[in-house]
């Protein structure tokens, strides 16, 4: 009877232990998965507000252009620019330009062998459809500095011309329309679209959109937001 009693007891000592153990395991992996949710959240927030700070440079960069012609055809870029392809690398991260341009142009990484006047989903304005350009791009340390707290960072903003206008010609701002128009008004003159990504550290990936409209129209200059959103599909 003893002998049952104390196998009893051994077997009881055995699953409290193995219950013991189970729960802390669980713990353990409780902890761990909430730290890296709120480090994947803090490297999403800072990968935002850098692409909030890329935008806001490069609209200041645009305000001061009397003519946007020279940017839409890439001939102008931003002062906070290391160039428009080719692959950049920063904390473990790799960002290809050359890839993510024909992303916005093609719907595709290559644009080999395909129109840029298609009319897709993403691109339904045919020979309207903007022609993106890499107007700003570089690192979170050249556009916000190299002080304690900034986080290793990539951010690009391309620009493109405002695809509501009917002028057929996505290198120039508000050109004559075109006769299969049917009218002497280009409505997208004036207007630009950008935009904005922007990538931080443990896969972060942050993207804008903007719409932005002259302020002056016949000083040309000034800068008016008619569009400043998060594109959300992009968020990771």
């Amino acid at each position: 009877m003893e002998r049952a009693d104390a196998g009893s007891a051994l077997v009881l000592v055995v699953l409290t232990t193995g219950v013991l153990v189970t729960l802390g395991l669980v713990l353990a992996l409780v902890a761990t998965v909430e730290t890296d949710v709120v480090a994947t959240t803090s490297e999403g927030t800072q990968a935002l507000a850098l692409a909030e700070a890329a935008a806001e440079h490069a609209l200041s960069d645009l305000s001061g252009l009397r003519s946007w012609d020279t940017a839409l055809a890439g001939t102008v870029a931003s002062s906070f620019f290391d160039g428009a392809t080719g692959s950049r690398f920063f904390g473990g991260t790799r960002v290809d330009l050359s890839r993510e341009t024909a992303v916005l142009l093609c719907d595709t990484i290559t644009c080999a062998g395909r129109s840029l006047d298609a009319v897709t989903a993403n691109r339904p304005w045919g020979r309207n459809n903007p022609r993106w350009r890499v107007f700003a791009s570089g690192p979170a340390a050249d556009l916000v500095g190299r002080g304690p707290g900034v986080r290793p960072g990539y951010a690009v903003v391309w620009i493109g011309d405002d695809p509501a206008e009917n002028d057929a010609d996505p290198l120039k701002d508000g050109g004559p329309p075109v006769a299969e128009a049917g009218t002497g008004v280009n409505p997208g003159q004036d207007v630009l679209v950008l935009r904005v990504a922007a990538w931080g550290a443990r896969g972060a990936r942050r993207e804008l959109e903007l719409t932005v409209e002259r302020a002056d129209l016949q000083a040309h200059t000034g800068l008016r937001l008619r569009v400043w959103r998060e594109l959300r599909g992009a968020v990771s």
